[in-house]
Formats: C-alpha cells, sequence, structure tokens
C-alpha cells in the first residue's frame, strides 16, 4: 500500500461545525493529517467537494457524517485516485424523495422568519435517539453548535442537498474500501439504508452504534472512534 501519512478530511452535516468531531480528531491526528472542514457556507455539493479537494494534498481519508457523507461521495467522483478510503456515517446515497424539497424549504422559511432558534428544537428532536434525550449535558452542546448557524448558512447547505446528484451509479465505481456506519436508533438514515448502500460498493464494511440516533458522532462517540479505528487498523489504511 502506500504508506504517505493521509490526511483524515472530517465533513460534517447540515446545522453542524466541526464540534461534530471533537472526540476525534485527537485520536485520528495521531494516525495522519487532519482537516475538519467548515461547511457554513455551500450552496453546492459538487462546488464543497471541489474546493476542500483543492485545500489539501496527498491521499485521503474521508469522513463524512450526514451531509458530510454526500460531499464525501463528490469527492470521490472528482478525485477517486486521491482517496485511500471513505467512512461515511449517517448518510444516503439517493436523489430527491418525494415530497422532500417543500419539507425542507419549510425549515428554510420557519429560520428565516424566527432564526434557527426556531427550528433548533424539532430539528434536533427528530435527529437523537430517545435515551439521548435524557443527557442533559450533550443536548446542551448540540444544541448550541446548532444555534451557531445562520439562516443563510442552513438555507445554502439546504439548496445543496435539494440539487445533490442521486449517487446509486457512483457507488458501484468506489475503487476504495468504504466502511459505512449508522445508529441503530437513526430515523432519517436507518441502518438499512447503509446495508444498501454496502451491497452496492465493491469493498464495503457496515458496523451498527447500537443505541445512536442521526447524531452518532455525538452521541456514540466512542464507539465510532472504536469502529473507524479497528478498520483502518484491519485494512492497513492509516498508522
Amino acid at each position: 500500500m502506500n504508506h504517505e501519512r493521509p490526511t483524515f478530511v472530517l465533513l460534517h452535516g447540515l446545522l453542524c461545525d466541526a464540534e461534530t468531531w471533537a472526540d476525534f480528531i485527537g485520536p485520528l491526528s495521531r494516525l495522519g493529517h487532519v482537516l475538519a472542514a467548515d461547511l457554513s457556507g455551500i450552496g453546492a455539493l459538487h462546488d464543497a467537494a471541489r474546493d476542500v479537494l483543492a485545500r489539501t494534498t496527498g491521499p485521503l481519508i474521508v469522513t463524512g457524517h450526514s451531509m458530510g457523507g454526500r460531499i464525501a461521495l463528490e469527492m470521490a467522483r472528482q478525485a477517486p485516485q486521491r482517496c485511500r478510503a471513505l467512512i461515511l456515517m449517517n448518510t444516503g446515497y439517493q436523489g430527491l424523495g418525494e415530497g422532500e424539497t417543500e419539507k425542507r424549504m419549510h425549515l428554510v422559511r420557519t429560520a428565516q422568519a424566527g432564526g434557527i432558534r426556531a427550528i433548533a428544537e424539532p430539528w434536533l428532536d427528530g435527529m437523537i435517539a430517545p435515551r439521548t434525550r435524557n443527557d442533559a449535558a450533550l443536548l446542551s452542546r448540540m444544541r448550541a453548535m446548532i444555534l451557531r448557524s445562520t439562516p443563510a448558512s442552513f438555507a445554502g447547505q439546504i439548496q445543496a442537498l435539494i440539487e445533490r446528484r442521486d449517487a446509486t451509479e457512483l457507488l458501484g465505481r468506489l475503487a476504495c474500501p468504504v466502511l459505512l456506519m449508522s445508529g441503530t436508533e437513526d430515523r432519517w438514515s436507518p441502518l438499512d439504508r447503509h446495508a444498501q448502500m454496502a451491497s452496492r460498493v465493491p469493498d464495503a464494511a457496515l458496523e451498527a452504534i447500537e443505541g445512536a440516533g442521526h447524531m452518532a458522532p455525538f452521541e456514540a462517540p466512542a464507539a465510532c472512534l472504536s469502529a473507524i479505528t479497528r478498520w483502518l487498523a484491519r485494512r492497513r489504511l492509516a498508522g
């Protein structure tokens, strides 16, 4: 294998920021360089992928959560020779679902009228596992992160997601190993969708994160990190 030290590119999801990776950056920095990208100003997934590629050099291990997983796939589409591995968490691959545009745009209009605070609680409640609702400190941390977003940033991210390309065909062409992960309580990007993705990828592994919802990097960081580092070691991809 190529032993050049990789860069771990960490791509957060909608209404999130680098806080997503607070428990990951230190351990991963012992295995390679780390870039936790800021995706607050994006307006198109393919442009975000291009910009992150331009900010990095050498081999990449691209880790994307939710929206970030979509951008990770775009990076693999644009620069397959640079992607040593993909780690896709709580994400998806298909194009727009029926009624999705209107549901997403309703949230944008609500945020524009009342600020991010107007959507923060219902949005977060739909993203977490039932047990997470009992963790006041974790909820406070996630709320604070969401409230750092702006209506303009949220609208740009939503536009990027509405205009996303279906990645079904791309999955079958991925030339690098792929680790797919989702929480067993994820209602937005359920585990069976990740199993579908794994069935389409030539070299894929699937990990279920017990008891976590869509916000698995926050809800179960130790389990997520353990799954990642075990897979990296098994495949001799870093370190």
